[in-house]
């Protein structure tokens, strides 16, 4: 009986996962509500409750998952381009500016996920690894803490390029071109390669590659919807 508990139990909480993060993805994070979660679902207050205490709990769920999509479709995008982690690092972030630019709610949920306390340490921590992969090599006295406190700037970066839409005096050229040179200037690339980089996401399609990044979390939340039902 205990062991059948524990079964429901976890069921109930991928449901309020994959219902929360499906009124992210459509209505924005500061827009829904628990109350239309648990609406959604057929739910009351207690039950949404007895696995999450704020809306910030589930996202905190969903940021690592869109983390390692962004990245897939990254490094499929530089596949067989170049073997450059710098050059990679840029097709990362500009993948990101691209995602954020699609529509409002989106923006609001990456909006959110970088300001709030749980998520935004959940990004910082993730991207250290990631950066120090990329930058060990051109900065080797530098030590993994280093790394946090570069990735704490340029995450504060990210996030007031992701605040600001474009428009006729902020184009996307103009957005992926001073991120690049703000952020790299902070890892100590030189201006050629910085350079290189900008010419480099030139070359990929981003619009495409961030439509076949939110239908993959889409498709994902759709196919994991269906196989909890049939549970």
């Amino acid at each position: 009986m205990a062991k059948a508990t524990r079964e429901q139990s976890e069921l109930t909480r991928q449901l309020i996962i994959n219902a929360a993060a499906e009124s992210f993805l459509e209505k924005g994070f500061t827009n829904t509500t628990i109350r239309h979660i648990i609406t959604k679902l057929g739910i009351n207050t207690g039950t949404f409750i007895g696995h999450f205490k704020t809306k910030e709990d589930v996202l905190y769920e969903l940021v690592g998952f869109v983390l390692d999509q962004q990245f897939a479709v990254s490094e499929k995008l530089v596949a067989g381009r170049t073997d450059d982690k710098i050059l990679l690092y840029a097709a990362e972030t500009v993948l990101q500016l691209y995602i954020v630019e699609m529509n409002e709610n989106l923006r609001d949920v990456y909006y959110n996920a970088y300001s709030l306390p749980k998520t935004s340490a959940l990004i910082q921590q993730r991207v250290t690894g990631k950066v120090e992969a990329i930058f060990k090599d051109e900065l080797p006295q530098l030590e993994t803490k280093d790394f946090y406190l570069l990735e704490i700037a340029t995450g504060g970066i990210m996030r007031g390029f992701m605040i600001v839409p474009c428009n006729i005096w902020f184009s996307m050229n103009m957005k992926v071109e001073a991120f690049l040179r703000n952020t790299l200037r902070l890892f100590y690339v030189s201006d050629e390669k910085i350079e290189e980089a900008i010419a480099f996401v030139k070359t990929i399609d981003f619009k495409q590659a961030a439509k076949e990044t939110v239908d993959g979390i889409f498709g994902y939340l759709e196919k994991q919807r269906e196989n909890l039902q049939e549970i």
